[in-house]
């Protein structure tokens, strides 16, 4: 009796592995809030029931969602977001960074907007080329300083300079060439 019991408790442990799936193992909170393995994804919940946290195992995805509140980062130290390809920031309204210092390092650059302010005590402006396409350019300054080292060119259809004060203009040599007519009008004409 003895072989046979031995021989039936070996032929237990020889069968095919079980294909019983184990219970579904959720560890709650107090407040309701609930962690659970549901088959390859580890998901949080909060006390309402709605996903908070979802990792997938089998992709390595992971997504983290605040359903009824906000959503924030918070660490003594850095907080840095590392992506192997994108990253992307999408939002219904507005996008807000408030820093003391910020800065952005990067091979190539493009900004749209139907409308962009900056508004800035002083703002500086260091490139090698500058190239500015618009349908009208509107500039108001108190005070307009320009220094070129090289040439100055201006080529227009027309041109119209309109000064309220005295208007002078200093240079070595002057040469003013009209293909038709040259006016001068002024009460008096000095020349010499």
């Amino acid at each position: 009796m003895a072989t046979k019991s031995r021989t039936s408790a070996l032929r237990k442990t020889n069968r095919e592995p079980s294909t019983h799936v184990a219970p579904l193992r959720v560890v709650r909170t107090q407040s309701g809030a609930s962690a659970s393995v549901e088959d390859d994804v580890i998901v949080v919940r909060d006390a309402g029931g709605a996903i908070v946290v979802r990792y997938d195992g089998a992709t390595g995805e992971a997504r983290i969602e605040a359903p009824r509140g906000n959503l924030t980062f918070a660490a003594a130290g850095k907080v840095r977001l590392e992506a192997g390809t994108d990253v992307e920031i999408a939002a219904s309204g507005a996008v807000a960074t408030t820093s003391a210092r910020v800065s952005v390092h990067t091979t190539e650059g493009e900004v749209n907007a139907e409308r962009l302010y900056v508004r800035a005590s002083e703002l500086a402006t260091l490139v090698g080329k500058w190239e500015l396409r618009a349908q009208r350019l509107v500039e108001q300054v108190v005070d307009a300083y320009r220094d070129v080292d090289g040439l100055l060119q201006t080529r227009a259809g027309r041109a119209r300079t309109l000064v309220t004060g005295a208007y002078r203009l200093l240079a070595r040599r002057t040469d003013i060439v009209s293909r038709e007519d040259s006016v001068i009008d002024g009460k008096r004409v000095l020349l010499g």
